[in-house]
């Protein structure tokens, strides 16, 4: 047997030995954690308050809260309802960050279609996507997540290097064209599941796997699961969002990087006239 094969056992055989872990109906709920990292440099730019500044690290600094609604065959994950301190005052610059409260994504865990509503800029969105299965690389690496055994795949993707850019002045042509020119950098993803739930599902797009994901490690991003419900009460439904304009994950992004380019002018041509705006960015 190869080391390959004699992984892919060991994380299977709690498989054979559990009885059915769902009855037919039977809903079960996971509640996540997840955290952003980002290094901000503000120094490079005296037009942003320090006030100001103090608030983005703080906001990006706080750790969001998600819950993932499955059965055997289908899930549902969305942001955990929270309502926001008010920011600043009148004139001042208000800040929000992170998926935004009315994001929900509903998987089917067989055919792997994934259907979400998103907002954007006071716009809701559809975005349907079908997810390729991803080539998974299980370690052998284990560990105890609460009250869980987990096993550790991972997978490699490409990504454009993140970068944060709060400007108020004006960016020079060439400016815009090295940030552009950028290459894209290798992330490898680390994802943490358990087949003592053997159930595929998993937070967000990180699913697929002969166990529920209970953590990810994905470049500045940390997911942890930190509790596991069976047979929640919960009137939760698990149907597809239906609320919002229909569009594919590819035109989605388009208009994403579209407004953001908006704000970016927006910001360039207020310049230093000391309007109010409001920003919000997706982690």
């Amino acid at each position: 047997m190869s080391n390959i094969e004699d992984v892919m056992f060991k994380i299977l055989l709690p498989l054979l030995i559990l009885t059915p872990f769902f009855s037919n109906g039977q809903l079960a709920k996971a509640t996540y954690t997840m955290k952003v990292s980002m290094n901000m440099d503000f120094a490079n730019n005296p037009n942003i308050p320090k006030n100001v500044a103090e608030r983005i690290k703080k906001r990006m600094s706080e750790p969001q809260s998600f819950n993932l609604f499955f059965d055997q065959t289908q899930s549902l994950y969305k942001k955990e309802e929270k309502l926001d301190s008010p920011q600043g005052g009148r004139g001042g610059m208000s800040m929000r960050f992170g998926g935004g409260d009315g994001s929900i994504t509903h998987t089917d865990l067989a055919t792997r279609k994934q259907t979400s509503q998103q907002e954007l800029l006071g716009k809701t969105f559809l975005v349907s996507k079908n997810t390729n299965q991803r080539k998974w690389n299980f370690t052998g690496e284990s560990k105890q997540i609460g009250q869980y055994t987990a096993y550790e795949a991972t997978y490699v993707y490409k990504k454009d290097p993140t970068s944060f850019t709060m400007s108020f002045g004006n960016r020079n042509k060439e400016e815009e064209k090295e940030a552009e020119a950028s290459e894209k950098v290798a992330v490898t993803v680390s994802v943490w599941f358990t087949p003592n739930i053997p159930i595929s599902a998993g937070p967000a797009s990180y699913f697929g796997l002969p166990g529920l994901v209970l953590m990810v490690q994905d470049d500045n991003r940390v997911l942890v699961c930190t509790e596991v419900q069976m047979n929640v009460k919960d009137k939760i439904k698990l149907e597809e969002p239906k609320k919002g304009r229909a569009v594919t994950q590819k035109e989605f992004s388009k208009i994403r990087e579209q407004k953001a380019k908006e704000m970016r002018d927006r910001f360039q041509n207020n310049g230093n006239r000391g309007n109010g705006n409001r920003i919000m960015i997706k982690g």
